[in-house]
């Protein structure tokens, strides 16, 4: 009877990309019959808390669907916190007659003689380390090294907005279940900008409670209406020229609403077209969907702006024409007085 070799790949997968994928791909070619991914906990060398078990995993899931070899484990659900491998392995021998092969990269590999029951590990299952191109491997252990191409991917990077480097179906999900987006704004714009963002956020989810709207997709647009307003003057042409040429003669400082429409349409494939009308009209409030009103009174609004908005906001959440009304003419008053200055 031959002897059933899996190999596994552990990691918080937050979310997994398709670097992680290749890395499976080459696990297969090193002789395994299938691999797993071994999500975890709370990893013991990671402060940060990371998204959910069950959305990591669910990502792992819609990820690995099109590939019969690859296989999700969550035995480290049932383990204690932080996740150590000694009983992530503990636990597999357990429920399983197979030969376990555990891979790694150097960053880990240079570590592993800080891992918990380490030498206890190795008994359980046999750790190789990737090498990536020429890279120097650095470990306290004799590993066998599985080469491997670099892949210029992280999962960092993926949640700053890098979401072209996970399968379609992971990034539908990420859309779907809302998950990054706060590092997607605060990575794309200054700290300024996305304080504002999140307090027009906030005011545009009490504004559609008062009316009875979706609070989650508010505050989404909210959160994402200035996304394009920090892109610099030349990236903001081009884009303009691209999708938006007919409003190339309206001032520069509208353009990042019509811009936000388009670009978030790219990242996250949205299909809700009150979404997408809403950040696309934000700057100018000419149009007349709950959401676009909304935001465009959150954006005027928001507390953050230094003045005492409580009127508006009181008119808003009981009659949303009105406010924008009353908004705008503040807005040209405004503006007239700081031209005549």
């Amino acid at each position: 009877m031959s002897v059933v070799r899996i190999g596994l790949l552990g990691g918080s997968f937050d979310p997994i990309h398709l670097g992680h994928l290749a890395l499976a791909k080459a696990i297969l070619k090193d002789g395994c019959s299938q691999v797993w991914f071994v999500p975890c906990r709370l990893s013991p060398f990671k402060q940060e808390k990371p998204t959910s078990f069950e959305d990591r995993t669910a990502m792992i899931r819609r990820a690995i669907a099109p590939y019969k070899k690859m296989k999700v484990c969550t035995v480290e659900k049932e383990l204690p916190i932080p996740s150590y491998t000694i009983h992530t392995l503990q636990k597999l021998k357990q429920r399983f007659d197979y030969e376990f092969v555990f891979y790694i990269g150097n960053d880990q590999a240079k570590l592993l003689d800080k891992w918990k029951d380490i030498e206890e590990c190795m008994k359980l299952a046999e750790f190789r380390v990737f090498k990536r191109d020429s890279e120097v491997i650095e470990c306290p252990y004799d590993l066998r090294e599985v080469p491997f191409k670099r892949i210029d991917i992280s999962s960092t990077r993926v949640r700053a907005g890098a979401f072209q480097d996970v399968s379609e179906s992971v990034r539908n999900y990420i859309w779907e279940h809302r998950l990054y987006l706060h590092e997607f704004a605060r990575h794309s714009m200054n700290e300024k900008r996305y304080l504002h963002s999140v307090s027009v956020a906030n005011v545009c989810k009490e504004l559609a409670s008062a009316h009875h709207l979706n609070e989650e997709d508010a505050y989404v647009i909210g959160l994402l209406h200035d996304i394009c307003k920090c892109w610099d003057v030349e990236k903001s042409e081009r884009f303009m020229q691209v999708y938006e040429k007919d409003h190339l003669d309206e001032p520069k400082a509208i353009w990042h609403g019509y811009l936000a429409d388009h670009y978030l349409k790219r990242v996250f494939k949205i299909r809700e077209k009150h979404i997408l009308q809403a950040v696309h009209h934000h700057v100018k409030g000419d149009c007349d969907d709950p959401y676009a009103q909304i935001v465009y009174i959150a954006d005027k609004c928001e507390p953050l702006r230094g003045y005492d908005a409580s009127y508006e906001l009181n008119l808003a959440k009981r009659n949303l024409d009105a406010a924008v009304s009353y908004v705008k003419q503040i807005q040209s008053e405004y503006l007239k007085k700081e031209k005549k200055v």
